[in-house]
């Protein structure tokens, strides 16, 4: 709660508020029919001058009864998501695709091409990664963490500098759990918009009680400047995707703790935003249904990358940041499917 206090702080600085005897009127009304105090209207931008329709957003109690939901959530199969490593080996063995796993390390134990190896110093690390990079006629490798969220803790190293960094990676991989991934070459398309880090579609899927797989919405996330990753966490802004035009729709949004900011254009490239066409939906729909049936917790976020050889999954969220995809839909709760799914839960 007071972490969410603190987007007053945000809300407080931004100029595209409606007058404040309107906010309170609103906020107050908010909290009414959602019954609970009404955090979510100032996270959620519903006091910005272009929301009329600021009822139709989940709350915070609302998300939570979803999630929460022991008839949406199924914890053991939620537990191969939050894994990196088992969730990997799980897609291998389930043929979903996703980038290809060439090792991994628990602590000191480092694990590659079946074998395991002792890894106790920078030099000892240097040889097992100099390995990796040689027996599988590798450039870069892309390093996250086996239980990390938000992109925290993701690195890219490349052959050519290995040595000169390995001083700094050997403390965080001898003392922590990563997985070994390539590096996935992202599709033209996509690098048009920004090319430093991989920007992935966030598709939230949906089992209905039959079994039955539903997209209910999909945004795509950009990294800025030089990230890696494009998790707005890391500063990175996420824009609503139109499955039935197959375009960017709307505008770019950076979330309220980083300022809010909203794009109408990629900061970086200057890319015009709403209305870009992007590739390969058709296969990212079927790919995030597909998906959805091997690990039947009942709402998974998966993050998809875009590469030259198709959709990959790069990891599945049983907890997917309803929030974010409330605000590029335009409120939720106007959505038929989760209409439907808070029917289920609230019963």
């Amino acid at each position: 709660m007071v972490s969410r206090l603190l987007h007053l702080k945000h809300f407080l600085k931004d100029p595209d508020k409606k007058p404040i005897l309107r906010i309170a009127k609103e906020a107050m009304t908010y909290g009414f029919i959602k019954k609970e105090f009404p955090t979510d209207y100032f996270r959620k931008f519903l006091y910005r001058k272009e929301i009329v329709n600021y009822k139709s957003y989940l709350s915070l109690g609302e998300f939570y009864k979803i999630i929460d939901s022991p008839k949406i959530l199924d914890p053991d199969m939620a537990s191969i998501l939050e894994n990196k490593l088992s969730f990997a080996l799980f897609a291998q063995k389930q043929g979903i695709p996703i980038p290809k796993l060439f090792g991994f390390n628990i602590k000191r134990h480092f694990f590659s091409n079946e074998k395991e190896y002792q890894v106790t110093s920078p030099k000892e690390l240097l040889n097992f990664l100099t390995a990796v990079f040689e027996d599988n006629n590798l450039e870069s490798l892309f390093l996250k963490p086996i239980s990390g969220i938000g992109g925290q803790g993701c690195m890219l190293i490349n052959k050519l500098n290995l040595q000169d960094r390995i001083q700094l990676l050997s403390e965080t991989l001898l003392n922590s759990n990563y997985i070994f991934q390539e590096k996935i070459v992202q599709h033209s398309t996509i690098n048009k918009i920004h090319s430093k880090s991989i920007n992935t579609i966030r598709a939230n899927t949906y089992l209905d009680t039959n079994g039955q797989p539903h997209l209910i919405s999909a945004l795509m996330r950009f990294g800025c400047g030089d990230l890696v990753t494009d998790n707005e966490g890391s500063g990175g802004f996420y824009i609503a995707v139109d499955l039935d035009s197959e375009r960017l729709k709307g505008v770019g949004r950076q979330s309220i703790v980083k300022g809010g900011t909203v794009f109408t254009h990629h900061p970086d490239s200057g890319v015009q935003l709403d209305g870009f066409e992007l590739p390969l939906i058709n296969e990212v729909i079927a790919l995030a249904k597909n998906a959805a049936t091997k690990i039947p917790t009942r709402i998974i976020g998966w993050d998809i990358a875009l590469s030259v050889e198709g959709p990959l999954i790069i990891e599945g969220n049983s907890n997917p940041s309803l929030n974010m995809a409330d605000i590029a839909y335009g409120g939720y709760c106007d959505h038929p499917l989760v209409k439907q799914i808070l029917s289920e839960v609230t019963k």
